[in-house]
């Protein structure tokens, strides 16, 4: 592998630890115990991100990642909502 070439990202992998950092806000949103995105982590998430959503195809997930992010977004102030 060059140093141009990035490893690709499956759509499960990436997707899994997109859901951890998901978590993560949703905890802290929700005053849980957690400690805030170091620079580190929100770096990890957004490389993840573009890379997953830049690679060639058949590889490029950014539809997959949207519809999965909104999906959980709606889910979360879906209940947040009916908990007010």
């Amino acid at each position: 592998m060059t140093m141009n070439e990035r490893k690709t990202i499956d759509l499960e992998q990436g997707w899994e630890f997109m859901q951890k950092g998901i978590t993560k806000l949703k905890n802290i949103l929700e005053g849980f115990p957690e400690p805030q995105f170091s620079s580190e982590d929100y770096m990890m998430l957004y490389t993840t991100i573009y890379n997953m959503c830049t690679q060639k195809a058949p590889h490029d997930y950014s539809q997959q990642l949207y519809d999965k992010y909104r999906e959980s977004f709606e889910e979360y102030i879906t209940s947040s909502v009916r908990n007010i």
